[in-house]
């Protein structure tokens, strides 16, 4: 440990527990001068202008969320300030928002980060999906001008992208060898998310949901099991694979992240890859780990949709021995109108959870004994750190790194509500859930924006985080 007591810092978070994955769990002070980590000592020892008592509760790297889609329904601006907002409820202080457009990202990007920066209460950054032929010639611009070094392979928009979002590719493996050779050219390090799913599988078992001409008016009431059978674990296992096989003929393994596993199946497979040395990233995310099919209706309609009990377990195991390196939560902001359809495939995709993803973690992997708090705060925020290229800078409790902390009351327990959440939509997939595990104070760049209940950070204390760092 490190500091000086005999200097007064900004802030000082004292008495608690501090929580690392590099050091594990001890008592002790923690400081912030400006944005970063000023020192680190014994319980009481640092004095601050302002002093928040930690004592009987776990100080945690703020939590990062590196699997959102802000602006895909209500814009980014609407967004960025109210997702931002109820993310700090939950000890977010970092999310990645995986955004596509089809139109040239060297034309269009300045817009929306002007749309952004004034409007986001924590830092962020863009994840940009490959689209177009267009999108690979504008790889090098991407990382050197806008230093955006994260990027997405949809696998679901094979054959549907030039009518899905007017682009020139119908983005066949072609047209994926050239991106992933184009990124593993670069100096910089990359990362590349990957939605598994083989197309020619889940449309032939289904309307194609990716286009509006899918939509049967006539059909009869279908449920959640329709969601889960068109989309089988299989076809995500397989899709993840050969994909994952194509990155690694080019060295570029190591930067392929397998996005929301959503079955057992996937997860083991991706262990006896990293058995075999493959150096693939696979992240999972809240609901395949807290819900079942079961329980699902039209507010849980995800791709790829949520399965069995079985598969909970098994991706639970997986997170447990390192299998799965992060959690993320597929966010998307919507309002229950608009999200709830005429049955379930009728439904919009995605819903709100980024401000729960954390508490969940604790509440059914660390509460359930299924993970230790030290892996919870691996696959929340140190690892996602590492897979993004903005470790140290976040996901760690170091001096010289960035105030970015949630304190955590272990013991408190509460109702999920829109109301409790602060969010931009008025439901959650685990409205009335009872979870156990919540920030007292969210710290964002050494400023206290979530204190007891009350935001009190401002929008546009965030910014984009630029790689690489």
């Amino acid at each position: 440990m490190t500091g000086d007591g005999d200097h007064t810092h900004d802030l000082v978070i004292a008495n608690g527990t501090v929580v690392t994955p590099e050091l594990g769990a001890f008592e002790a002070d923690v400081a912030a001068d400006g944005d970063e980590i000023a020192a680190i000592a014994s319980p009481g020892t640092l004095s601050g202008d302002r002093v928040i008592d930690a004592e009987g509760k776990h100080v945690l790297p703020g939590a990062i969320d590196p699997h959102t889609h802000h602006g895909i329904y209500r814009g980014l601006e609407a967004d960025a300030e109210t997702e931002s907002r109820s993310d700090l409820v939950g000890g977010v202080t970092t999310i990645g928002n995986y955004f596509r457009r089809g139109g040239s990202y060297e034309e269009i990007m300045d817009g929306y980060f002007a749309e952004a920066e004034p409007n986001y209460y924590h830092d962020y950054f863009f994840s940009l999906g490959l689209l177009s032929f267009e999108h690979i010639e504008e790889i090098p611009y991407i990382v050197e001008e806008l230093g955006i070094t994260s990027f997405k392979w949809y696998k679901n928009y094979k054959d549907v992208a030039p009518e899905k979002f007017g682009t020139n590719s119908e983005m066949h493996d072609d047209w994926a060898d050239a991106f992933i050779q184009a990124l593993a050219a670069q100096d910089a390090p990359t990362t590349l998310g990957h939605h598994s799913e083989n197309m020619e599988i889940t449309s032939a078992l289904g309307d194609n949901p990716y286009l509006d001409s899918a939509v049967d008016e006539d059909q009869e009431y279908r449920d959640y099991d329709v969601l889960v059978d068109q989309f089988p674990d299989y076809a995500e296992t397989q899709s993840m694979t050969a994909s994952g096989s194509l990155a690694r003929q080019h060295d570029y393994d190591d930067g392929f992240y397998a996005v929301h596993i959503s079955a057992g199946r996937t997860a083991d497979e991706l262990a006896m890859l990293h058995d075999a040395g493959w150096e693939i990233t696979g992240e999972t995310c809240t609901h395949y780990l807290t819900l079942t099919a079961e329980e699902c209706d039209e507010r849980h309609n995800v791709n790829p949709p949520v399965r069995s009990k079985a598969d909970q377990e098994t991706l639970w195991k997986r997170v447990a021995d390192g299998t799965i390196s992060c959690i993320g939560t597929d966010h998307c902001a919507n309002l229950r109108d608009d999200k709830v359809g005429e049955d379930v495939p009728d439904s919009l995709p995605g819903f709100p959870s980024s401000a729960t993803m954390l508490p969940l973690i604790l509440s059914e992997g660390v509460h359930e004994g299924r993970i230790s708090l030290e892996r919870a705060v691996e696959v929340t925020s140190t690892n996602t750190a590492k897979a993004f290229d903005i470790y140290p800078k976040k996901g760690s409790i170091q001096v010289g790194t960035d105030a970015d902390l949630a304190v955590v009351d272990l013991d408190e327990t509460k109702a999920v509500t829109p109301e409790l959440l602060r969010g931009g939509a008025d439901y959650s997939p685990y409205e009335g859930r009872e979870v156990t595990g919540w920030p007292t104070h969210t710290i964002v760049r050494g400023q206290v924006a979530y204190e007891d209940g009350e935001i009190v950070g401002e929008p546009g204390h965030g910014t984009h985080i630029d790689r690489p760092i």
